[in-house]
């Protein structure tokens, strides 16, 4: 360097080195008819969350049917009760809720990929968790 303060131009011969290429992408985007299939799989999974948001809440709702025999409950206006122990509907809402709102995230992230096409192993993953807390909802409700 000068006493100017401006770099000293490079020597003859010697170029400067071209600079490093960017590195790879390792998240692959997906094609066409992975987002096709994500809309559809979007509208499957805001289906589902409705239907389980609604099921949560009637099943929150309606009485035991041992509070009812016993009179601890009122007959509903509708005649149902839930036909399993109070320690079984509680484990139904505990994994019911969480199901419903995986599923509603899971739709959001699946119309998130259909735009971008990324995040495609979270939808996978999301479905599949709400898939297995909704299945175990309902076989433990149903026993």
């Amino acid at each position: 360097m000068e006493a100017s303060g401006s770099p000293t131009p490079p020597a003859e011969g010697t170029t400067t080195p071209p600079p490093p290429p960017p590195p790879p992408t390792t998240e692959e985007r997906g094609g066409a008819g992975w987002r096709v299939l994500a809309v559809i799989l979007a509208l499957a999974l805001a289906f589902a969350c409705a239907v389980m948001v609604v099921a949560m809440v009637d099943i929150g709702d309606t009485p035991t049917c041992d509070d009812v025999l016993s009179g601890e409950a009122a007959v509903p206006s509708d005649g149902e009760c839930f036909d399993g122990s109070s320690t079984q509907k509680t484990i139904t809402l505990i994994l019911g809720w969480p199901s419903a709102v995986l599923a509603g995230i899971a739709a959001l992230v699946a119309l998130f990929f259909t735009f971008t096409g990324r995040q495609g192993r979270l939808v996978l993953q999301l479905t599949g968790a709400a898939i297995v807390l909704g299945a175990l909802s309902i076989l433990i409700g149903s026993v």
